[in-house]
């Protein structure tokens, strides 16, 4: 429902059920616009020399057990 809508009336619960309900798509829209604009980001950066992980100190007994 929206003011454009045939049964729109000018009540202030309209106005707050409506000011809710925009306010979550507005945070929903904004959220995944940030996501794909940081994952776009990413994506373009030049690739960065890999390194492999340190060694877990731990892994170097499982030949013992």
């Amino acid at each position: 429902m929206t003011p454009f809508s045939f049964e729109w009336q000018w009540h202030i619960d309209y106005f707050i059920f409506m000011g809710f309900l925009y306010l979550a798509l507005g945070v929903i829209v904004c959220g995944l616009a940030v996501a794909w604009i940081k994952t776009w980001l990413d994506m373009h950066e030049e690739d960065k020399e890999e390194t492999s992980p340190p060694e877990i100190p731990y892994r170097s007994g499982y030949s013992r057990y």
